[in-house]
């Protein structure tokens, strides 16, 4: 984390929960993979909550949902390498066969 360029947080005010900053973050993840940027949701320990919400001015009562590191890979950056969803999904029971398959 303390190399990254950039950290973008998802907080929210009361009484706002998770899902309600989720698609946000999510299609900021979505448009930073366009553009070739690396991303990953993640939290941060409880113990530096405190002084989390001192270094920022966050108030008490805004909740901390998670914080998105962003940056461009050191490495390359190639496709994503994904099963097809006929593979990934079931239908009606486990291994139910799909219409698409």
């Amino acid at each position: 984390m303390k190399d990254v360029p950039c950290v973008v947080f998802a907080l929210a005010m009361p009484p706002g929960p998770a899902n309600s900053v989720i698609p946000a973050a999510q299609n900021l993840m979505l448009a930073a993979r366009a553009l070739g940027i690396g991303s990953v949701p993640t939290t941060l320990h409880p113990s530096v909550m405190d002084r989390f919400q001192a270094m920022f001015g966050i108030p008490k009562d805004v909740a901390f949902h998670f914080c998105i590191p962003l940056g461009y890979p050191q490495g390359t950056f190639g496709p994503n390498v994904r099963r097809p969803t006929a593979e990934t999904t079931s239908l009606d029971r486990w291994g139910g066969a799909v219409p698409w398959a």
